[in-house]
């Protein structure tokens, strides 16, 4: 039986381990040769990790706003589109309204109130909208829709104008149904009277939006159309001259609301425009922090490239001492 000295064995062990520290030392720099990054922050930073730790957490807060934007990006949008076509059935409907007015026939008079109805749903169908399961017209009440519904606002108001007979009765009762304390606000709007909580979109920008569905601009705009819905109602027998007159006056009471609408629209724009530069303003500062921390943790990739080198130089010498030692095939030494 032959006996290996403890010498050999000995010295076995040591090439051994010798050569597990040399293939992971290599595979440690091949990594850092690749990324361009160093494989062990702890060595390398010498355990302080306060400045890394500062700009992992910047970077953290502003993948937040990243989230934040594009949520506010996506309702801001989805907010201009219904906007867009209250405005547009607004037009539609004021242009019709006086046409109606002007030619003062019974047909005319009640495809204009037809028409004013199916407006009346088309923007209340608007100022309803919502993004993702959100109201977005019903200010701090996001799981409430923002109006009722139209065939129940026009039942209100037919109640309203039991026993008028003149234009000028027919306007006090609008006027007072959607004034302060109306009708609208107890049973029309059926959103918070607050706006929702701001969303925090940078360091330095906390944005809200205030948008909401009792808006005067909006008012103006329901109350005209609803004027005209009513006007050619059977159940209220208005006289055709008075039809007339309320068709009218609805027509011209949109195109006086036109205005207000449009100054909706562009303050939303300018929420857009400020969610944009916030954007931008954090796509700076991301960078800024992802070159600190690259500056940081970054190789020389000079130095690594020399250093791998000298570590297979290293793996070949020992290979050679090894198998000289063990008489081995490059094969067994792999193994």
């Amino acid at each position: 039986m032959t006996l290996t000295p403890i010498g050999d064995l000995s010295r076995g062990f040591v090439l051994r381990h010798r050569q597990a520290g040399l293939q992971s030392e290599s595979m440690r720099l091949q990594t850092e040769l690749t990324t361009g990054r160093v494989a062990g922050t702890r060595n390398h930073l010498r355990g302080d990790y306060a400045h890394l730790s500062d700009i992992e957490r910047g970077l953290s807060m502003l993948e937040s706003y990243r989230s934040a934007i594009a949520e506010s990006d996506t309702m801001t949008a989805t907010m201009q589109a219904a906007l867009g076509a209250v405005r547009d059935h607004s037009a539609d409907l004021s242009a019709g309204l006086m046409l109606a007015a002007q030619a003062g026939s019974p047909l005319d008079l009640r495809i204009a109130s037809a028409d004013a109805e199916q407006a009346l749903g088309a923007l209340v169908g608007q100022l309803n909208s919502r993004s993702a399961g959100r109201a977005l017209f019903s200010g701090a009440a996001y799981d409430s829709a923002a109006l009722a519904a139209p065939e129940e606002m026009l039942a209100a108001l037919r109640g309203a104008l039991a026993g008028t007979s003149t234009l000028a009765g027919v306007e006090a009762a609008f006027d007072s149904w959607f004034g302060s304390g109306g009708g609208f606000e107890t049973s029309g709007y059926l959103g918070a009277t607050r706006d929702g909580t701001p969303l925090q979109l940078s360091e330095d920008l906390r944005l809200g939006l205030s948008v909401r569905a009792d808006d005067p601009a909006f008012r103006d705009t329901l109350k005209a159309t609803a004027m005209a819905a009513l006007a050619a109602d059977e159940s209220l027998g208005f006289a055709e001259d008075v039809q007339v007159q309320m068709i009218e006056s609805a027509g011209a009471q949109l195109i006086a609301a036109r205005p207000g609408v449009l100054d909706v629209i562009a303050g939303l724009g300018v929420v857009q425009a400020r969610i944009e530069d916030g954007r931008a303003r954090n796509e700076a500062a991301g960078l800024t922090l992802e070159l600190a921390r690259n500056t940081l943790l970054s190789v020389d990739p000079y130095e690594t490239a020399t250093r791998f080198e000298a570590v297979q130089s290293q793996i070949e010498t020992l290979y050679a001492v090894t198998v000289r030692a063990a008489r081995m095939s490059l094969l067994d030494y792999m193994r």
